[in-house]
């Protein structure tokens, strides 16, 4: 059966275990692996600091229950690295400098080798502890091959854990399948993924001495892109591989109310890639583009690419997210630049819906080490351990506890740019409705539902390069596919039990400008 993770990509089970298969011919010709600095091998290096007491972003490992192996054992955790990788190299540290015959490896060096390395490890039956699942895998594919295991049974006194987290955190269809917890997500979401960043010099020479408060309006955007321009510098510097997220977000400053993460509006259920919005800020960026706006070759180049052409002055500005921040501290510590809201079409603050929940971590089912699990997730969803994620992410992540964040907000230990982001994300960013916590059969319906090919991402690369023509048309169609694909997945669950609805997407009462809880999903019955 075919199976879909959120992303839409579609998978049957032949195509799981051709992935395997691929995996392994790639590490056959050479992966290296980038354990990072701070004791990432499980020398624990970050640890001794800890043992000090004195070092404010050092962790020293508490006390919990559960018997560990009393002979040598290593420990290996794999995911994609980036923001959250100090943290968790550093809990890794900490834990073998109180248990030091139980080593441990942290692997975080991009999601390409998390796409080799898992699939290969399952294959050989020598997967990592904890893992990051592939990007092409869904969470049904590795819970029905075999993959992973439930972490309720694992983490000590669990519902106490759990009982940290909100209700839209642990979800059905996404951490919670058959009624087991399998994953939950490390940190908040609450982020805005389309920030307006400026090379502080280059908007200068180009007359923008606070482009943040000069450029607020789509007018003033493009005023602001042909200055710059005539200054000899690219205007606005972007990836091809997120030109949906730029102009889904776009979109939003313009009143559309669908979700960037798929396009569906939450008071009707229905995806809106046709309503006014959406076409406007299209029609923004396609003249950018005519009007050469935007560095030449964005269509070819990736966005952790454009990212790194920033620091070398060669582009006004760039519309992207606070993973930035920590990656031009270490790669250019001093390149100038600041950050702001995105433009809009009037100039007026917008609202941003999204939903709760990132970085999921899943266990391998045959880890030999499930007390060790236990202890290290157990420590993570703590109030002290999601604080020292904060603080040794400085700021760049957020907890989904409230309270985590508070104690980390103190004096000298989170960057001043990360506090400025977390700032704006908490002005306009509000949690959406999940039609999972509505109704836990739409996680069947996630299961049956296809992938719809080409996707956003797919058009808007078609539309900018004139390999495809018609924009209205081209969004209408693709609009229709994903009613289409949702309404037959919604059949086909049908068929084997479940009770979703095309009626469990759709929220009346619904307010963009205030979080979806608890006492909103009961108001609905």
């Amino acid at each position: 059966m075919p199976y879909r993770h959120s992303n839409g990509t579609q998978f049957s089970r032949r195509r799981v275990l051709g992935l395997i298969g691929a995996a392994g011919a790639a590490l056959a010709t050479g992966c290296q692996v980038d354990t990072g600095s701070g004791g990432g091998n499980g020398s624990g290096t970050g640890a001794g600091k800890a043992a000090k007491g004195s070092d404010p972003k050092a962790i020293k490992f508490p006390d919990l229950p559960g018997k560990l192996p009393s002979g040598d054992a290593t420990f290996r955790w794999v995911d994609s690295g980036d923001l959250k990788s100090v943290w968790e190299r550093s809990v890794l540290d900490a834990f073998t400098a109180k248990h030091s015959h139980i080593k441990t490896q942290y692997d975080g060096n991009g999601w390409d080798n998390v796409n080799q390395v898992v699939p290969l490890g399952i294959r050989n039956k020598s997967a990592p502890d904890v893992f990051a699942l592939p990007q092409d895998v869904p969470p049904q594919v590795a819970i029905n091959e075999g993959w992973v295991r439930p972490i309720d049974d694992l983490i000590p006194d669990f519902e106490t854990w759990r009982s940290r987290f909100g209700p839209d955190v642990l979800v059905p269809g996404v951490s919670i399948f058959n009624d087991r917890v399998y994953s939950w997500p490390i940190s908040s979401n609450r982020r805005l993924e389309r920030m307006s960043i400026f090379d502080t010099e280059v908007m200068k020479a180009a007359g923008y001495d606070d482009p943040g408060a000069q450029i607020t309006t789509w007018d003033e955007l493009t005023t602001a892109l042909t200055k710059v321009r005539k200054t000899g510098k690219a205007g606005l510097m972007a990836g091809g591989d997120g030109l949906g997220g730029i102009v889904s977000y776009l979109a939003v400053t313009a009143g559309w109310r669908g979700l960037p993460v798929n396009g569906m509006d939450m008071r009707t259920g229905q995806y809106a890639y046709t309503a006014d919005g959406f076409m406007a800020a299209y029609e923004l960026f396609d003249k950018l583009v005519t009007d050469k706006l935007v560095v030449s070759g964005f269509v070819t180049l990736l966005e952790k690419d454009a990212r790194a052409q920033m620091t070398a002055g060669k582009s006004g500005m760039i519309f992207n997210g606070p993973w930035d921040i920590p990656a031009w501290k270490k790669a250019a510590p001093d390149w100038k630049y600041d950050i702001a809201s995105l433009p809009s079409p009037n100039g007026k603050p917008f609202l941003v819906p999204f939903l709760e929940g990132s970085n999921s971590s899943w266990v391998y089912a045959h880890t030999k080490l499930p007390t060790v699990v236990g202890q290290i997730l157990s420590y993570m969803g703590s109030p002290e351990g999601q604080k020292m994620m904060v603080v040794l992410s400085e700021g760049n992540l957020q907890s989904l506890q409230p309270e985590a964040n508070k104690a980390a907000d103190q004096p000298g230990l989170l960057d001043p740019q990360a506090k400025a982001a977390v700032s704006l994300a908490r002005r306009s960013m509000h949690v959406a409705p999940r039609p999972e916590l509505r109704n836990t059969d739409v996680a069947k319906v996630n299961i049956a539902l296809k992938v719809v090919t080409p996707n956003l991402k797919d058009v808007m690369q078609g539309l900018v390069t004139g390999q495809l023509s018609n924009p209205a048309k081209q969004f209408a169609t693709l609009q229709s596919k994903l009613d289409a694909a949702l309404d037959a997945a919604i059949a086909a669950a049908k068929k084997k039990g479940s009770t979703a609805t095309r009626d469990d997407y759709a929220f009346g009462n619904w307010d963009p400008a205030k979080d979806y809880t608890s006492e909103d999903y009961k108001a609905l019955k």
